[in-house]
């Protein structure tokens, strides 16, 4: 189904994304892990698809890196 391997596709470029903006800021993963509330192999999880984010935590992280829903999501 093309359909959802673009989606898959869109999923994983959000991931990237958090990763390399949080790397930019010079956020670590435990840093991040510990404002989630999760050990630091939790967030390694979540940011190699290995864990679903859903948008409570995608919301979690955006307030971590100090970026709007919008401006995220636009560029």
């Amino acid at each position: 189904m093309k359909e959802d391997s673009n989606a898959n596709s869109k999923y994983f470029t959000v991931l990237e994304k958090i990763r390399a903006t949080r790397i930019e800021y010079g956020i670590t993963q435990l840093n991040s892990g510990y404002f989630l509330n999760l050990g630091e192999s939790g967030y390694f999880k979540i940011e190699k698809g290995k864990t679903t984010l859903d948008l409570k935590r995608l919301l979690s992280i955006l307030e971590l890196l100090k970026i709007s829903q919008v401006t995220f999501l636009k560029s």
